[in-house]
């Protein structure tokens, strides 16, 4: 662990808001994502220097005035990222920590960023304080001094890569594409995209981890690579050896009502929770069954057999990722 001073005149500093993203869809204003979330993030940058990666990362961190809310949640992602930091398709964590605000620290409104002096006036350049900044390899660091420094005023943050591939809502989603979603992706990429994140899913699922929070905010798509990446892990759940059947299958489900249909159908199935900041009560409390809704377009994209995959797995149909991953493959083969 080591020191460092949060300033924008001589150290590291937080530029321009980046949990807010612009809408070209039904509303061509920007819309602040992570509103009611537990966390604010900023770009991340130094003064006088470059930071040691190949672009300027993000910096997540707990909100100050949700503190119980928060606390449960940070703690979940600090436990899956250390776990899950050798999954290349995870967005992983550089450094973690702790923030303390320096006295009167004023955080800044969650404006839209519609203008350059609203950007301005959004970022965190006039957050000062110290940073307590950890390894990843120091994660158990981290948690054993978690409800110590929160009381004490400290704020935990993350620091991770900032992804800057192209996010998959912005492609398939049918609002903010105007109905052009079916030529951004062809449903052979489609149905692939869908093998690799259950692909992540096995992966995590067989190390103690569910994501849960699958709106089609949390995946980007790699053209160069054609590979998903996936990023947010805050409403996940650390569950170690204690992984239960109900569990996974609950993940899944989530998995297929959000990302999945949305994938398929350019939106989420009906009664899915909202895209936007949700809390763990919003997935709690989701149905246990969705039904899929297909718009004339999607009809036309979709074969028979496609249908009834994406209907099987909003009825909770699938018991394992590797199941699901199986049945895309059969489904991908003949496209």
């Amino acid at each position: 662990m080591r020191e460092e001073i949060l300033d924008s005149n001589t150290s590291y500093y937080l530029a321009e808001a980046l949990d807010t993203w612009f809408s070209v869809g039904h509303r061509d204003v920007a819309v602040p994502e992570a509103a009611g979330s537990s966390a604010r993030v900023f770009l991340l940058k130094h003064a006088t220097k470059p930071l040691p990666w190949r672009q300027n990362p993000a910096f997540k961190v707990m909100r100050h005035d949700k503190i119980a809310y928060a606390m449960p949640l940070f703690r979940e992602e600090f436990k899956i990222l250390s776990q899950l930091k050798d999954m290349d398709a995870i967005t992983p964590m550089l450094l973690g920590g702790y923030l303390k605000p320096a006295p009167g620290t004023s955080w800044p409104e969650e404006l839209a960023p519609t203008s350059k002096v609203l950007e301005l006036q959004g970022g965190g350049q006039n957050i000062k304080g110290t940073l307590a900044i950890f390894e990843p390899n120091e994660v158990d660091d981290i948690l054993q001094q978690f409800d110590e420094r929160v009381q004490d005023g400290w704020l935990p943050f993350l620091i991770l890569e900032r992804r800057w591939e192209d996010n998959l809502y912005m492609l398939c989603d049918a609002g903010y594409t105007r109905g052009n979603f079916i030529q951004n992706l062809s449903m052979k990429q489609v149905l692939d995209i869908a093998i690799q994140i259950c692909e992540i899913l096995e992966k995590a699922h067989a190390q103690g981890a569910v994501f849960l929070d699958h709106k089609l905010l949390h995946y980007y798509w790699n053209e160069t690579r054609q590979k998903v990446i996936i990023l947010d892990w805050n409403i996940g759940r650390w569950m170690g050896d204690e992984m239960a059947p109900e569990i996974i299958r609950d993940d899944l489900l989530q998995f297929s009502a959000r990302a999945l249909h949305h994938l398929f159908t350019g939106q989420q199935a009906p009664g899915a929770a909202v895209v936007g900041g949700n809390r763990p009560e919003d997935i709690a409390n989701s149905p246990i069954q969705y039904k899929a809704q297909y718009s004339f377009d999607v009809q036309n994209r979709l074969n028979k057999d496609e249908m009834a995959f994406l209907e099987k797995a909003l009825e909770g149909g699938f018991s394992s990722a590797s199941e699901m991953k199986a049945q895309l493959m059969v489904l991908a083969a003949k496209r």
